[in-house]
């Protein structure tokens, strides 16, 4: 409770070889927060697309039923915008290693 307090909450990661598995199951929502042009440039297929930063204001779009894994270029925003949601409620929350830099599947 004092580590998350002074930490954030800790957010399990998952790497992409299990992301891509459980893109094939349903109830499983990708929340890329890069910016529009990096989305722009290729994005895991079917993923939402919401800057980092714009997490907190964009909350009607992100199903809180579903299984989320937040993406990015690395992991580090995706990482940033995972504890948010943790913080804001959310329990299934799951942010890829390495981001799109370790992504090996399918990109629109």
């Amino acid at each position: 409770m004092i580590f998350d307090a002074l930490f954030g909450s800790k957010v399990e990661a998952i790497s992409p070889k299990e992301t891509e598995e459980k893109l094939a199951k349903a109830n499983v929502q990708i929340l890329d927060v890069r910016t529009k042009e990096e989305y722009n440039q290729g994005h895991i297929p079917n993923s939402i697309n919401i800057e980092v930063t714009e997490v907190e204001n964009n909350l009607d779009k992100i199903n809180k039923n579903n299984e989320i894994i937040t993406v990015c270029a690395s992991g580090m925003r995706s990482n940033r915008a995972a504890k948010k949601l943790v913080d804001l409620g959310y329990e299934k929350v799951k942010n890829m290693k390495g981001g799109m830099m370790a992504w090996k599947g399918k990109v629109e």
